[in-house]
């Protein structure tokens, strides 16, 4: 799981200008804890936010960015092999969330 965080961190940080604010909250929810990640970088383009998760893929914007275009596909196969969720929205102003959902199990 560790992967999960380091991977949505490092990409908030890579993707936000000098001096943008990264905010991070845990919350559980019924029988979920729900991780939300959001930054105030330049978001991800509609066309492009179901791509992200696929092996290789990187938009045009990121590569000019290091990376490989692995990291949101073994952050997805982790999310799935727990039994969760991951989701990303560009946020109204500007930025980008992730969403990751996690079922509480007893």
């Amino acid at each position: 799981l560790q992967y999960i965080w380091n991977n949505l961190l490092d990409n908030a940080i890579k993707f936000s200008m000098t001096g943008g604010c990264i905010s991070m909250r845990l919350n559980k929810e019924k029988d979920t804890l729900v991780f939300i990640i959001e930054d105030e970088g330049p978001g991800i383009p509609k066309e492009c936010q179901k791509k992200i998760f696929n092996k290789f893929y990187q938009t045009d914007d990121s590569r000019k960015q290091e990376g490989n275009g692995l990291g949101l596909t073994l952050v997805k196969k982790i999310v799935d092999l727990h039994e969760g969720k991951i989701k990303v929205e560009n946020l109204p102003q500007k930025g980008c969330r992730f969403t990751v959902i996690f079922p509480i199990l007893n």
